[in-house]
């Protein structure tokens, strides 16, 4: 009864569904021989690596477990040495290192912390390798049995009274170990580099330069790798298995920081890190060269310092702002929800889907043609669904519907969740970039994700409202115009389509002129809307039966609108079937700087859909790519002027768009700069066009 009563009468439809999912069906059509079933003698090191191929996770870690008795680096070919890990925590010890360090070729370095954030994370010890197999560990922050009660509430630097004996003085282990980390002449490598550069960065060593991220490096391999993990990527590349961090914190409840583990057992963990990072390096390198890679390298390594900066200076809010915002969007899902229990006649549970499709298909009688039903038997009322049937709706519910779930989402990611991500010590947003989180290239924003802030809807917009500047700075916005139909302008080589750019026209009014076969002065609102659908997604491999969906076309309307386009611009029909055929010839496409994705399913796959889809990321990667590539080339050469010439500073990057923080004094030199930098970022046979907008908020970016 009460609210418990309440919540369980609610939670009924999910309460069987889940009880029909964890059935076990045990009348099912299996031949089996269990005498195969049974576990015979074999070499755990090839079975540990298949298990990895296959992510068979627990298993893995179950034959982890059994080979914990060996070294943390075990390895499986005979060739490789295993890890040499040398603890170093006296005076004597921490000089010959460094005597080791400035006569080094190439340096890996990682480090130890308290945690994931960057910008609260506590040094625990540091990782360096300069030549197989031997690797350093140096302790600088391990606990006392007695502190580790408390080591929630530790400052920045630990006192001497909480830390362990036998560790060298912080100071004295970072005063040691800076000039090599800092030398110009001495490359850096490392797994990951941007989250150990920057916990360097705040103990005062900014380390430089750093020539080679193991982890970027495996990604330009191939996009679409699973081994982006050093153990992953150790197990793979070298068939060695490496120690799980779990073994030595634990995990759930039970987990304890790395502040916590014994030095002994932290020394070999600690040690291999940087000794397996440096291992790694030939072998990614060789791979790369050997595709032409070498540019992109250069680029994606580069780029490191840049997003740390960005990161590290975030940007601000306006927390009453937000506040107020979520009182009014509680009151506005308050009223829907009143509306919509008004037109259903009866109240139901809005978030529950099989209430929802009950209420929809049963008592309201909407159509259900062609509708899928769930795995419970109930119509879907996806998201897309209920855009379907908005049209049929005669009684409005399908459009509250859609603002409530709308409304809903962006309070409970965006509007309550904003403020309480502003980190104290800065009073800023932080948020993540992430180099290897999209297979095309683009960087992707978390904690939180600020790239995919809705910018069509009322609501949407005013978050953007709620991210303002620092008193007598202006945010300045700049994006690229139509990048992506340029850069296929450029790789189609379409005559009508280059000219267009060249002649610096409204790209969609003279599609639909050529299409329509009408003069440019003549396209109406809705044809040059047409037009705009279909450049923008031929790109994404949109067809006729999208196209009518998605426009008032039907689809003979549509198939013949599409045909008329490519005769109007061949090139972009031959682009098409190249860059198809290509994939399948060589299972893989490329940017216009080397980036490659690769396409196996047309290799090996007779599923149409896969096959379909496929074609449409291969049509599109070409052009994506290059666009996410050119703009990283834009931010390379922007932070570099930034640096040495002004106090303004990038802040976010959102696709196609910068985001800069600029002083008032500045704005006038800096929006220059940026429009300057941009355009002539890479050359394409068309220009580079780029927008620029200030404002105090972002919301005003956009007006």
């Amino acid at each position: 009864k009460g609210a418990t009563g309440k919540k369980l009468a609610e939670g009924k439809d999910n309460a069987y569904l889940s009880y029909k999912l964890a059935k076990i069906i045990t009348d099912a059509p299996i031949t089996l021989n269990l005498d195969a079933c049974v576990a015979h003698d074999f070499d755990p090191q090839p079975v540990f690596a298949l298990f990895h191929d296959l992510e068979f996770r627990t298993l893995t870690k179950m034959l982890a477990d059994s080979l914990e008795e060996k070294p943390a680096d075990l390895t499986g070919d005979s060739d490789l040495p295993p890890t040499e890990a040398i603890l170093v925590n006296s005076q004597k010890q921490l000089d010959e290192l460094v005597k080791t360090l400035n006569k080094a070729k190439v340096i890996s370095f990682d480090v130890e912390t308290t945690g994931l954030d960057k910008l609260t994370a506590e040094l625990v010890g540091v990782c360096l390798a300069v030549q197989p197999p031997k690797s350093y560990y140096i302790p600088v922050g391990h606990l006392a049995g007695e502190a580790q009660a408390t080591s929630g509430q530790m400052s920045l630097f630990a006192t001497e009274a909480t830390l362990a004996p036998n560790q060298l003085p912080l100071k004295v282990v970072l005063d040691a170990i800076r000039p090599a980390l800092t030398n110009p002449a001495i490359p850096k490598v490392a797994h990951n580099a941007k989250y150990d550069y920057m916990i360097l960065e705040r103990y005062g060593i900014e380390v430089a330069p750093i020539s080679f991220d193991t982890m970027i490096a495996e990604w330009l391999t191939d996009p679409g790798t699973k081994f982006k993990g050093l153990k992953d990527l150790a197990a793979h590349r070298l068939g060695l298995q490496m120690t799980n961090i779990e073994v030595l914190i634990g995990k759930g409840k039970t987990q304890k920081t790395f502040a916590e583990v014994p030095i002994d057992e932290a020394v070999a963990y600690g040690a291999a890190d940087a000794d397996m990072t440096l291992r790694l390096v030939q072998p990614l390198r060789a791979e790369l060269k050997e595709k032409g890679l070498e540019q992109l390298v250069d680029v994606e390594m580069a780029l490191i310092h840049v997003l740390a900066d960005m990161e590290k200076a975030g940007v601000a809010i306006d927390v009453p702002f937000f506040q107020e915002m979520s009182q009014k969007m509680a009151a506005d899902l308050q009223a829907l929800e009143t509306k919509i229990y008004a037109i259903a006649e009866e109240p139901f549970n809005i978030n529950s889907t099989q209430q929802m499709s009950d209420i929809l298909f049963g008592k309201l009688g909407l159509p259900t043609a062609g509708l899928k039903k769930t795995s419970s038997g109930h119509y879907s009322t996806a998201a897309n669904v209920l855009e379907d049937l908005k049209e049929l709706d005669k009684t409005g519910i399908i459009s509250a519907l859609q603002e409530y779930r709308e409304l809903g989402k962006l309070k409970g990611t965006y509007v309550d969740a904003l403020p309480k991500m502003v980190n104290p010590r800065t009073g800023r947003i932080h948020t993540s970039f992430n180099q290897t989180g999209a297979i095309t290239g683009r960087l992707a924003s978390s904690d939180p994700n600020l790239q995919n802030i809705p910018v069509r809807s009322a609501a949407g917009q005013q978050i953007r409202r709620g991210f303002i500047t620092s008193p007598g700075w202006q945010f300045l916005a700049a994006d690229y115009s139509q990048v992506e139909l340029r850069i296929l302008a450029h790789i189609s080589q379409d005559e009508a389509l280059l000219d267009a750019f060249h002649h610096d026209q409204d790209i969609h009014r003279t599609t639909a002129a050529a299409v329509y076969s009408i003069p440019v002065e003549e396209v109406t609102f809705n044809q040059r809307r047409f037009a705009k659908a279909v450049n923008f997604g031929l790109i994404y491999g949109m067809g006729a039966f999208r196209l009518a969906r998605d426009s008032e076309l039907t689809l003979a309307e549509s198939e013949n609108y599409i045909k008329e386009y490519f005769e109007r611009f061949p090139g972009i029909q031959r682009y098409l079937d190249e860059t198809k055929a290509k994939a399948r010839e060589q299972g893989y496409v490329e940017t216009l700087l080397g980036r490659r994705r690769y396409f196996p399913v047309l290799k090996g796959s007779s599923n149409r859909q896969l096959i379909m889809r496929a074609e449409r990321e291969a049509v599109n990667h070409p052009i994506q790519g290059t666009a996410a590539d050119i703009i990283k080339l834009a931010m390379l050469e922007l932070h570099k002027t930034l640096t040495a010439d002004f106090r303004a500073r990038l802040l976010l990057q959102v696709h196609d768009e910068l985001l800069l923080e600029v002083p008032g004094e500045e704005l006038a030199d800096v929006q220059t700069l940026v429009v300057n930098t941009m355009s002539n970022a890479f050359k394409l046979d068309v220009p580079l066009k780029v927008e620029a907008n200030t404002g105090s908020n972002w919301l005003e970016l956009k007006s």
